[in-house]
């Protein structure tokens, strides 16, 4: 168990990573290391995709780190400031954002650019955990708790909508519907909010982009078009199943090396890994993703205090979103909302936001204390 709070604040960093839990870090390594390895292998060695993910996946990892050893008390502290902060971004991203395909959710700073709305992500569970954190549990279902937990997750969530992001915002309000099951809003409410989403699904179609419709109808017409619309699935649906038990081998899948698969360093990883590694492979991803999600909440059950709980809880949860709504893209189980998985996929800021909520998850642990 770590040291107390107040000796934690005189060691050193060398000391203070030193107590870090090293088995969520391995983990976590294990998982880049993969990353790199399956983009040098989309890559066929000749890019520099994997080389640009090694080093963004290097300094997020110095991120976590440093957020790591940091007292998880600085991010109870300014919850509300980091959720302004991300608010007042995701405003004005529309006049000085960039715009890439059809979206304008980019901040470039030359070297790189930054999407404030997978920020947003963690922003909302911090929030979240701080404004429950101070409410009593007799409290949690009353008007006022609701009506501002409500306000709370539908500024950001209609603002990446807005932009348009429609992944994003699914995730945003997914980690928030986490964050509400978890300090234990009560399941008649969940059950008349969803009541309420399925009657205005044809309001909430009827709002989408052009081609966000056309996404939902491809869904439903998954074999119609396979040379057009519903190639990009239909063809990452034959490279998972072409792998088989076993898998074609390491560099060996000619989905990727044909280019048949659009988009395969990024939402479509997967399907070249399933490709490669097969089945097995597959599972062996999918067994390596449970164990982080099941580190995470095992890091909450031991937390002293509810902030600190409640974060890693939403923010497992939200992490397995990210995991089942990018399988269910690839394979084809889901429509296309543009979701990466986590840190396998090539992409900056939806990297660095899993490593800052990593590192976040060991600051609760190294310095768990009641507060």
């Amino acid at each position: 168990m770590p040291e107390k709070l107040k000796t934690s604040k005189a060691r050193s960093v060398f000391e203070r990573v030193q107590s870090l839990d090293r088995s969520l870090i391995q983990l976590v390594l294990i998982l880049g290391a993969l990353s790199v390895f399956c983009l040098y292998s989309i890559d066929k060695g000749q890019g520099s995709t994997y080389l640009k993910h090694l080093l963004r996946f290097s300094f997020a990892f110095f991120i976590l780190l440093a957020i790591a050893i940091t007292n998880i008390e600085f991010w109870y502290r300014y919850s509300y400031h980091f959720y302004f902060l991300n608010l007042f971004i995701l405003f004005i991203i529309k006049f000085i954002g960039v715009s890439a395909k059809g979206a304008q959710r980019w901040l470039d700073f030359g070297v790189f650019h930054i999407q404030p709305s997978e920020l947003a992500k963690l922003s909302i569970i911090l929030v979240l955990a701080k404004f429950f954190n101070s409410v009593k549990v007799e409290n949690v279902n009353k008007i006022y708790s609701l009506l501002v937990s409500t306000i709370l997750i539908l500024i950001p969530f209609l603002l990446v909508l807005k932009q348009p992001d429609l992944g994003t915002a699914i995730l945003i309000l997914g980690a928030a519907v986490g964050v509400l099951w978890i300090v234990g809003i009560n399941r008649k409410i969940f059950i008349s909010c969803v009541v309420i989403v399925i009657l205005s699904l044809p309001l909430i179609f009827a709002g989408l982009k052009t081609y966000q419709k056309q996404r939902v109808l491809n869904f439903f017409n998954a074999e119609k078009d396979p040379l057009g619309k519903n190639y990009q699935v239909i063809q990452a649906k034959i490279g998972v199943g072409s792998g088989g038990i076993f898998g074609k081998g390491y560099m060996k899948g000619s989905q990727s090396a044909l280019n048949f698969v659009p988009e395969n360093h990024t939402d479509f990883v997967f399907s070249h890994f399933a490709e490669e590694f097969g089945l097995l492979g597959a599972i062996l991803l999918l067994w390596l993703f449970f164990k982080i999600i099941k580190k995470i909440t095992v890091v909450g059950d031991q937390c002293h205090n509810n902030f600190s709980k409640i974060f890693c809880y939403a923010f497992a949860f939200n992490f397995f979103l990210y995991i089942a709504i990018n399988l269910g893209m690839v394979t084809g189980l889901l429509p296309v909302v543009g979701v990466p998985l986590p840190i396998l996929s090539y992409g900056g800021t939806a990297l660095l936001t899993n490593m800052m909520g990593f590192g976040i998850v060991l600051s609760a642990k190294l310095y768990n204390e009641h507060f």
